[in-house]
């Protein structure tokens, strides 16, 4: 892992220092010492969406920054843009951003699904986390969103179901599930068991659901523990997430649990009952910032830690917020494009991005395609133990033969 982190380092260097060096230009957009990047931000600063909003806001700062650290010739520019989480807002903002002659734009979970077709007019990458996944089966060239990419590690598709799977699987041939029936719960659950009826044929998923609004799942599990599983994924987050830890304590089950990566919140993390802190793991985290106990994260990973938490003022990390390394990486892998395309014109970022070579950035390695446009794939994610601290940029990895 160290090696692979150490290789990332060294190609993202020599990419970015590269820039520098692009040629004197024919056309006014050739990349050139000196050149200006001007990257969008869309998304919800204040409201009840903000929290997520200024996280991502704080890692694509850091990345501008880490971008023109290692090569003094860039500069990033930053331009915002608070929808306070109403989607005819990152419309407008998207049109305003493309007039301003932005080369990429960034966008918040919500504000991405709702900017797609102007994105194809104004023809500027824009790239967001989970914001993909409703729309992922029209995103390509040969598609109807063709501008849409995603730099998130395990937030959408079949990326952010296996590793999960996998290791709930690694417990025993019988895996109970549960949902919170809202869109999210109900997708993954629908995902899962056709994820496991192609890749682990041998596996029984038992499926219980309850209403989000509930603040007492203890029947769902009861009933799950009776089933005989020795392994649990729940796709939940939020509130209900905070009933299902309560309902495992109080009918005393503990088994091996899989979970989304919301459960690395702190305040989350101390609902997980006794005998479940060693083995219940959550994810899917790239394996950039795993590690076979807590410790130092190195390379881009690093560099990203030290800078995040610089621009959320921020003296300790944990897992959640690996979820800036997103944004983080988006910044990144703009530059790198600039500098293979010898432009900063956006459609030309765009092309350079899909032309199957391969991006670095601190969650990994990102290759994109004219219809491949998820960038991190699964065999590049895993799954860490929210139960023990992440402090300097490297969690605690949950071992796939943990239940055995």
């Amino acid at each position: 892992m160290r090696t692979r982190a150490t290789v990332g380092t060294a190609m993202v260097c020599a990419a970015l220092l590269a820039l520098a060096a692009c040629g004197d230009g024919g056309s006014s957009g050739d990349q050139a010492e000196g050149s200006t990047i001007k990257i969008g931000f869309v998304g919800a600063l204040t409201g009840p969406l903000s929290p997520s909003g200024q996280n991502s806001l704080a890692g694509l700062k850091a990345g501008a920054e880490y971008v023109q650290q290692h090569n003094p010739g860039t500069k990033i520019v930053i331009e915002q843009r608070d929808t306070k989480g109403e989607p005819t807002a990152a419309v407008a903002a998207t049109r305003a951003l493309a007039q301003d002659g932005v080369s990429a734009l960034y966008f918040t979970t919500e504000a991405f699904p709702p900017v797609q077709d102007v994105l194809n007019q104004v023809k500027v990458p824009g790239d967001t986390a989970g914001g993909i996944g409703s729309i992922a089966a029209d995103v390509g060239d040969s598609k109807r969103y063709k501008y849409a990419f995603s730099t998130g590690a395990g937030t959408s598709g079949e990326t952010s179901i296996t590793p999960l799977l996998e290791y709930a699987a690694s417990a025993g041939k019988t895996v109970a599930m549960l949902d919170d029936s809202s869109a999210y719960g109900t997708a993954q659950t629908k995902d899962t068991l056709a994820i496991a009826q192609s890749r682990l044929p041998d596996v029984k998923i038992v499926h219980e659901s309850f209403p989000s609004t509930a603040s007492d799942v203890t029947a769902q599990l009861t009933k799950l523990k009776d089933s005989g599983a020795e392994s649990l994924i729940v796709w939940s987050y939020g509130a209900p997430l905070v009933a299902t830890m309560s309902s495992l304590n109080k009918i005393g089950w503990n088994p091996q649990m899989s979970a989304v990566l919301g459960i690395g919140d702190p305040a989350t993390t101390e609902l997980i009952p006794e005998g479940m802190k060693k083995t219940l793991a959550a994810g899917p985290i790239a394996k950039t910032f795993l590690s076979s106990s807590a410790g130092d994260a190195s390379g881009v990973t690093a560099d990203f830690v030290k800078l995040y938490l610089k621009a959320k003022g921020k003296t300790e990390f944990n897992a959640l917020d690996s979820v800036g390394a997103v944004s983080f990486d988006w910044a990144l892998l703009v530059t790198q494009a600039a500098q293979q395309a010898k432009s900063t014109d956006a459609d030309a970022i765009k092309k350079a991005l899909v032309s199957g070579g391969t991006f670095q950035g601190a969650n990994g390695t990102y290759t994109f395609g004219p219809d491949k446009r998820i960038g991190i794939d699964a065999d590049q994610l895993g799954v860490f133990v929210p139960a023990q601290p992440c402090p300097d940029g490297k969690c605690v990895e949950a071992a796939v033969s943990a239940g055995e």
